[in-house]
């Protein structure tokens, strides 16, 4: 007796243990066993190749489910594709034509999902991508980028409301999925605060602990901020793992909140004319920057890259923390310039901008 239960526990395990590691295999027809191709989801990139025409590869994710892409380099291009899934088995059959959007995972229990939803707005998406490519001709032709962005705002911006709109029912009926509460960040400044409150009354009590559920809350808790709103309040933990308030670094100064990752290229771009900023400005302006990453060792690598000036602070939730859902952040890097009083006086977005003029004529003002 004691045997067989040792055999029925030893199936049991070796069966657990089969789905600690995502496995894909399959075809993608197109390119030859010399196409190297990668496949990204866990703690590092990892590179493969076909063996026969066929894809069998293997890698840890960090985290399950979790969004896993594909990249073929392919004929002096790259070309990927993007899948939603879990610590499982899957398959692919696809054609390198079919790249970027027309492929899923077979035997998946989360892709399905997120290709469903892809088809959701795929008309809209083209109707998008075709202006796009009309204003970069019309660009390339010769036309003002200013005058041909004014051109088609309207346009675009009756799609962008469309998508929103399908959106926000997708996530109302699928809020307890696990992509679902996926999509939640990627929303922060599509929807409504009532929008969010209603999505908010859809979770399921037993969902109610997890990481996108309480970022929904904060969504739900807070507005978008404007030039002459107080700053929202979070805490943090520095270089020291000690946990820290953004509100410890008002003392009398303007603040600029950074919001920067060492993964970003614009980020690692703009990180030594910023590493000036915290040093020039030492006197009137406190550097604060707010790493997007979910651990110490990536925050410490952009305090390199920064000359280690200025302050480094993240958390372990990294874009799951509620401040990213306070400040809408969407995109790396944005700075946020508050005055000595906490008001926010000034957002800037992107890496291409004199950043210290700015900040300067701000302070002038």
């Amino acid at each position: 007796m004691n045997k067989v239960m040792i055999l029925i526990a030893l199936f049991f395990s070796i069966g657990i243990m089969a789905q600690d590691k995502l496995h894909v295999t399959g075809k993608i027809t197109g390119i030859d066993n010399k196409t190297k191709l990668s496949i990204s989801g866990g703690e590092k990139e990892k590179e493969f190749y076909l063996k026969d025409g066929v894809i069998d590869v293997e890698v840890d994710l960090k985290e399950a489910p979790a969004s896993v892409s594909i990249t073929v380099y392919y004929d002096n291009d790259i070309k990927y594709t993007y899948f939603f899934l879990g610590n499982e088995s899957v398959t692919i059959d696809a054609s390198i034509d079919d790249f970027p959007n027309e492929v899923v995972a077979k035997n998946s229990k989360y892709d399905g999902l997120r290709y469903e939803n892809y088809v959701l707005t795929k008309d809209l998406e083209k109707k998008r991508n075709d202006i796009n490519k009309v204003i970069e001709k019309e660009i390339k032709e010769g036309a003002k980028p200013d005058s041909i962005f004014i051109k088609y705002k309207a346009e675009l911006e009756t799609i962008r409301k469309e998508v929103a709109v399908r959106q926000y029912e997708f996530l109302k009926k699928h809020i307890n999925t696990d992509y679902g509460r996926h999509l939640i960040r990627f929303y922060v400044d599509q929807f409504t605060e009532e929008q969010f409150k209603t999505l908010y009354s859809l979770v399921d009590p037993i969902n109610m602990d997890r990481s996108e559920i309480r970022f929904l809350k904060a969504l739900c808790d807070s507005k978008q901020l404007e030039v002459g709103d107080i700053y929202y309040d979070f805490t943090a933990l520095d270089l020291k793992n000690k946990e820290v308030r953004f509100s410890d670094y008002y003392n009398g100064k303007y603040v600029l909140l950074d919001f920067s990752n060492v993964h970003c290229w614009f980020c690692g771009k703009a990180a030594p004319k910023t590493a000036l900023i915290a040093e020039e400005l030492k006197d009137k302006v406190m550097y604060v920057t707010y790493h997007t990453g979910d651990n110490l060792k990536e925050a410490e690598e952009y305090y390199e890259l920064k000359g280690k000036k200025g302050n480094i602070i993240w958390n372990k939730e990294g874009y799951l923390h509620p401040a990213m859902a306070m400040y809408r952040n969407m995109m790396t890097p944005t700075y946020l310039l508050f005055n000595p009083e906490g008001k926010l006086v000034k957002e800037v977005n992107g890496a291409n901008t004199d950043l210290k003029t700015i900040i300067l004529e701000e302070i002038e003002k």
